[in-house]
């Protein structure tokens, strides 16, 4: 994560004020929000997803972003006319069953209180969310700040997703700047609200989904 740390200054411009509405974001990764997909891939590298309806996914080896070797992978998804609506980064860990250790949630925690630092905001801003997406039985723990940025609303997240792949745990650190818009037409319609879980739970709760693919 120390190099990603460093890299923010670069990765990221903006003005930081006092409270979470005056954040700007100019970019991340070099990769802004609302932009054309042209900017960054080529429209015929993108796919269509059937959980994902009239959003299309350009996946990392298609895109052309300031990579952060803190992360394994990037993603891009727009809109129908190719305006850019999320950009994630994405770092993997993989346990099996019996030596699972939670270094997902260690480093969440490091980014939101690396981020909340960097742009002088109160740690309390970043809302804690839990979710389990009933398509693929995996948990998320999520916490995310949202702020406008000219009359449109913007949210910026480090959460961990849990998965079951190949009877191993794989857990999934997630970077993201998405529109509220497809949070909630894509997210937060999607996946289901659930209590606060521990490592406890988690174990227990992937024991019984398997085949998921990331």
């Amino acid at each position: 994560m120390r190099i990603f740390i460093a890299a923010l200054v670069l990765i990221f411009s903006f003005q930081a004020k006092s409270n979470c509405e005056d954040i700007v974001i100019d970019n991340l990764f070099g990769v802004k929000i609302l932009d054309d997909i042209n900017e960054y891939a080529k429209k015929s590298n993108g796919e269509r997803y059937d959980h994902l309806p009239n959003i299309i996914t350009f996946e990392d080896e298609f895109i052309n972003l300031e990579r952060d070797d803190d992360f394994d992978s990037y993603y891009i998804r727009t809109d129908e006319n190719y305006k850019i609506h999320n950009i994630s980064a994405r770092k993997v860990f993989v346990y099996s069953f019996d030596s699972f250790s939670n270094d997902c949630k260690i480093q969440k925690s490091k980014m939101v209180t690396m981020l909340s630092k960097f742009f002088d905001v109160k740690i309390n801003k970043f809302k804690n969310y839990y979710w389990m997406d009933p398509r693929n039985k995996s948990i998320y723990d999520d916490s995310t700040i949202t702020y406008d940025d000219n009359n449109i609303n913007l949210m910026l997240s480090a959460y961990c997703g849990y998965y079951n792949i190949d009877e191993n745990i794989t857990s999934v650190l997630f970077v993201s700047w998405v529109t509220e818009e497809y949070f909630q037409k894509h997210v937060d319609g999607r996946w289901t609200k659930i209590e606060k879980f521990d490592d406890k739970f988690i174990k227990i709760f992937l024991s019984n989904s398997s085949g998921y693919q990331l």
